[in-house]
């Protein structure tokens, strides 16, 4: 079994590959290249690893939140090559990696600037919800909150898709999740 993860919603865009029980990951810094790296770097996993695009089994991408442009450009960049293949496309939100196997009720909180955070709840590891909130919010909570600076647990996130793959959480097309407006909605409301 394998599948590829693409996570482009931060300022690092990270891309995973599971081949069969191996593990193989690139990061690149900088949210302006992300479309100019993407699939460059999904090529160079897969020629490290002997594969090609059209065996990947399952695709996982992270649908946000995030930043916006990424948001999009992981979700397109995703659902062509399942398209285009055939394979499995898996939904995860920016989330839920951080959250895999806590037992505790937590708030991942993400800066989305100007005071404002995008959080997720959640309690033994189910997720509650998903919302837009303050540092002050997140104070009255009631639970512990961990704000993620964007490092990944690469054993999460393989247990994190694994555990999608096994229960056949697959989605017939991927869609961007937004927790607030652009700018430009808002702006033109």
């Amino acid at each position: 079994m394998n599948f590829l993860f693409v996570d482009s919603c931060q300022n690092e865009l990270f891309v995973l590959l599971y081949n069969n029980g191996k593990v193989s990951y690139r990061t690149s810094n900088g949210n302006k290249k992300h479309n100019s790296v993407l699939l460059p770097t999904i090529d160079e996993l897969l020629n490290e690893s002997g594969i090609k695009i059209s065996e990947v089994q399952n695709i996982a991408c992270v649908i946000g939140p995030g930043s916006f442009t990424g948001i999009r450009l992981g979700v397109t960049t995703c659902n062509g090559l399942a398209f285009a293949t055939g394979c499995n496309r898996i939904a995860v939100n920016t989330f839920e990696t951080v959250a895999y196997n806590n037992t505790n009720d937590i708030l991942i909180a993400l800066d989305c600037r100007h005071g404002n955070y995008y959080a997720g709840q959640y309690k033994c590891g189910m997720e509650v919800a998903l919302f837009n909130t303050t540092e002050q919010e997140m104070l009255e909570c009631g639970c512990k909150v961990i704000k993620w600076n964007g490092e990944r647990e690469i054993n999460k996130i393989v247990a994190c898709v694994l555990d999608k793959i096994n229960n056949k959480e697959f989605c017939q097309m991927l869609s961007p999740l937004y927790l607030k407006k652009s700018q430009a909605e808002r702006e033109t409301e």
